[in-house]
């Protein structure tokens, strides 16, 4: 029977969902006293998988990957993939989505061996060739009877000469100058920020859609091109269509194109607010709202900031209201959001840049009050709502920790507070994320 070792806010509950399995069966196997307290660390019998060994844990599918490329990378068979995670058809192995994987004792989580496919048009033999090793070799270590049985998009375990091997084709399907194509961070969840990276080694004209949203590619160097994109907290979650093109300057073009999994980011509903009706009426919001998204709309190709972005306050912080939160006005239904991050005065009035960019948008406005919006490039752009004084004039160059404004109660507010909010690509993200992770 295999186990699994209970991490950080872990409950029965949340593990039995994960396996599917019922609460009390994994009460009973493990005979577990109280439920209500497991430590972090305990390794548990999962019941229902007989016949598997090791220790059970969950992956999100990469992009490119099918069922066989995953049996193979991991050193899994497909008919103990298909077993553990219930599944009727490969079909349903969408980006994003989690498998539960075993993993044998004394063995990383990670791939155990890595993998090519052969191009369009390539055979075993150059490709084992070019691996310095025999086309019979391959053919064992695959577990394929014959080279007839290969198809250009089937992913096969590299042997001998791993770097010629891996020249053939990095991304499983794709043509020799495609070294790789990735998209992260997985599982993609509302109101995140994606990234889609592309390696190759020649110059290519990029374009992509996830979704309803057209990716806007910028060369992160000479070989690597990358999107950015948000993903709107009240999107619907399910599948969303990706699909990429990459095209040579010679006209040679690959095209790719897999679902993804967007899975809910479980936002809470705020206790209902009260505000001036004047800025709910349509007549007030329509404009700036439609102001403010042609501001974001633009997208320079430079990328101003460097590493994580910086709180925009100073310590201590205090946040009163959190990103995505559901939100009803004066008696209306939860068909708002709350599209930032709101801070209260904890420390001193002071509003600082998160990133280096350029002050794009200064003013009042009816519901964001005065406003302050900072262009940091490659379609990301930050806005400061509500502020008592504004402290840049459109065209200003600012860095990391410059002095921008102050915080003040100034719009639609219950109170003096700073709502900072992120922009990607024309969507509004959680702003925390950005304190966390560098993008890209």
């Amino acid at each position: 029977m295999p186990v699994y070792i209970v991490q950080p806010n872990d409950t029965i509950n949340s593990i039995a969902r994960r396996f599917g399995v019922s609460p009390q069966d994994l009460i009973r196997v493990n005979q577990i006293e109280n439920p209500d307290f497991i430590s972090v660390g305990t390794r548990l019998k999962i019941p229902g998988f007989e016949g598997v060994r090791g220790t059970l844990t969950t992956v999100s599918v990469p992009l490119g990957a099918s069922l066989s490329f995953l049996s193979r990378q991991y050193n899994i068979p497909e008919e103990q993939i298909v077993h553990l995670n219930r599944l009727v058809t490969p079909s349903q192995l969408f980006v994003g989505a989690t498998l539960i994987l075993p993993v044998q004792e004394n063995s990383s989580q990670s791939p155990t061996t890595s993998l090519v496919a052969l191009s369009e048009g390539q055979t075993l033999l150059e490709l084992a060739t070019a691996s310095g090793v025999s086309m019979w070799d391959y053919l064992l270590a695959n577990g394929v009877g014959s080279s007839a049985q290969l198809l250009p998009m089937d992913p096969l375990i590299a042997l001998g000469n791993e770097q010629a091997a891996q020249n053939a084709a990095a991304f499983p399907g794709a043509p020799a100058f495609v070294k790789g194509i990735d998209l992260y961070p997985l599982p993609v969840i509302q109101g995140k920020t994606v990234v889609v990276k592309v390696s190759v080694n020649q110059p290519v004209r990029a374009i992509g859609m996830l979704g309803e949203w057209p990716l806007q590619f910028d060369a992160l160097d000479t070989n690597t091109y990358v999107a950015l994109q948000g993903i709107h907290a009240m999107a619907q979650p399910g599948l969303l269509d990706f699909s990429l093109t990459l095209a040579t300057v010679e006209g040679t073009s690959f095209s790719f194109s897999q679902p993804v999994l967007l899975q809910p980011g479980n936002y809470p509903q705020d206790p209902p607010l009260v505000v001036d009706p004047q800025t709910l009426d349509k007549a007030n919001t329509e404009p700036e709202d439609s102001l403010v998204r042609s501001v974001v709309a633009n997208h320079t190709p430079v990328k101003y900031w460097q590493g994580v972005f910086r709180k925009p306050v100073d310590e201590p912080s205090c946040i009163k209201s959190w990103f995505g939160n559901r939100r009803s006005y004066n008696n209306s239904g939860y068909t708002y959001f709350h599209t930032g991050v709101d801070y209260g005065v904890c420390a001193n009035l002071n509003i600082y840049a998160p990133a280096a960019g350029v002050v794009v948008f200064t003013g009042p406005l009816t519901v964001r009050g005065n406003a302050t919006i900072i262009d940091h490039g490659w379609g990301v752009y930050s806005g400061f709502w509500h502020q008592s004084k504004i402290l840049v004039n459109v065209g200003d160059r600012v860095e990391a920790g410059q002095l921008i404004g102050e915080i003040g109660g100034t719009g639609r507010v219950t109170g003096p507070h700073l709502h900072w909010e992120v922009w990607v690509n024309g969507v509004q993200v959680e702003p925390l994320d950005w304190l966390e992770r560098e993008y890209p």
